[in-house]
């Protein structure tokens, strides 16, 4: 166990899944990623920020205060990093808070509110090694991951950005918090000192108990199935549990924090990747619904090629991994699919009560009948009565019509 424990300690710390994707997504946009590159931090800037910083704050020297910038040293050293660090004490604050901020190798750090009394030497360390983290991640990989915040945040910040850019600048923000967490965790050698600076910083009590505060995080995450609803700091429940998650060396981490940041499959927040991930499953699901040739009509290709302006009608379907992403989804989510199928159950009057037959039959497939059936008794403005004879004539009618076997919607299952 101490092994283990050591083998740990001495592991790199990495990014996480989502920073890897999202850098070498930029990265990929070469002139983007070279312009942000080589953008250098100005000297006047620098000064400028330096002269605001002295205004507002009391910078802590390291004679009086030699144990604060021992600590930091130890981790420098724990994280292999070349910190020049500087603390201060933010003027007239009330509001308990830490902060960096990164010039080159200086790392200037800010403390906010009675931190210092509030927090004992281990949990002061914690928050230290959080807030050094971020010159970690920062300095990493020839500082690739502080030219890719800069590139998302630059676009999250433009007003002429889209939902899905700024919903990938609050994901990569919330892992970057459980990255420098995890930061914490590895000076620390243990999480709970992490999690009680956690609760204090948020509570401003002066004791704690980290192993109820994790016991009361693991019972909101039992009730609820919601990921985090923050912009850039997810909830201290949560990181709670991904600090949990870190010292059991949970076989599924990454996977574990995906499902506590990015949560299900909603179609209301989508970052750049899962829209373009709903695009290829939007398309799918539309492949489904044509696949049996007499859906073929003019006015439906038509109508699919509204969706798809190349849409080209294909027999590989994969049901599979529509349906696998349904069983994690939202009703938001459920209702968009729900209406794509009623629009292609009405669109060739010609057709007559077949494709409502069909798509009630592609809804039971993917377990969306119950939200389906809602969606258009409301939408038909019929009564449940009234529907059901419709639902029975229209299925009689589609089990009159032969077709291929190579048509079926059932064939990939």
């Amino acid at each position: 166990m101490t092994e283990d424990l050591a083998m740990d300690q001495n592991a790199v710390l990495e990014p996480l899944a989502y920073h890897r994707k999202l850098r070498n997504h930029l990265k990929s946009r070469k002139k983007t990623w070279q312009w942000f590159k080589d953008e250098k931090v100005k000297t006047q800037q620098v000064e400028s920020f330096k002269k605001d910083l002295l205004k507002n704050t009391y910078r802590l020297d390291q004679d009086s205060h030699s144990s604060l910038y021992n600590i930091a040293r130890e981790i420098c050293s724990t994280l292999n990093i070349d910190a020049q660090v500087i603390f201060y004490q933010e003027n007239n604050s009330i509001q308990l808070n830490a902060s960096i901020s990164i010039l080159e190798k200086e790392a200037h750090i800010v403390f906010s509110g009675n931190i210092l009394q509030l927090l004992d030497d281990r949990q002061l360390k914690a928050l230290v090694a959080h807030e050094l983290s971020h010159y970690l991640f920062f300095k990493i990989e020839d500082g690739d991951y502080e030219v890719t915040q800069r590139i998302v945040l630059a676009l999250a910040n433009d007003s002429r950005s889209e939902d899905s850019i700024i919903e990938t600048a609050r994901i990569f923000q919330l892992y970057l918090e459980l990255f420098c967490d995890a930061g914490a965790f590895k000076v620390c050698r243990e999480h709970y000192s992490v999690i009680q600076m956690l609760i204090k910083l948020n509570t401003g009590l002066a004791e704690v108990n980290a192993q109820s505060y994790l016991d009361q995080a693991k019972e909101i995450i039992s009730q609820e199935e919601e990921s985090t609803n923050q912009t850039t700091h997810p909830e201290s429940y949560i990181r709670s549990i991904a600090l949990d998650l870190k010292a059991r060396k949970e076989k599924d981490y990454e996977e574990k924090l995906h499902q506590l940041i990015e949560g299900k499959w909603d179609i209301n927040s989508l970052d750049i990747f899962e829209q373009e991930a709903t695009r290829k499953l939007t398309l799918n699901f539309i492949q489904l619904i044509l696949k049996p040739q007499w859906m073929n009509s003019a006015a439906v290709t038509n109508h699919a090629q509204q969706y798809f302006s190349e849409f080209k009608r294909s027999d590989e379907v994969d049901i599979s991994t529509l349906s696998r992403r349904l069983k994690h989804t939202t009703p938001s989510t459920k209702s968009y699919l729900c209406y794509v199928l009623l629009d292609f159950s009405r669109i060739d009057s010609a057709l007559e009560k077949l494709p409502l037959a069909h798509t009630l039959e592609i809804a039971e497939l993917l377990e969306l009948q119950e939200d389906y059936e809602r969606i258009l008794r409301k939408e038909l403005k019929m009564t449940i009565r009234d529907f059901k004879k419709l639902k029975e004539d229209a299925v009689a009618d589609l089990s009159k019509v032969t077709e291929n076997q190579n048509n079926s919607i059932y064939d990939d299952e």
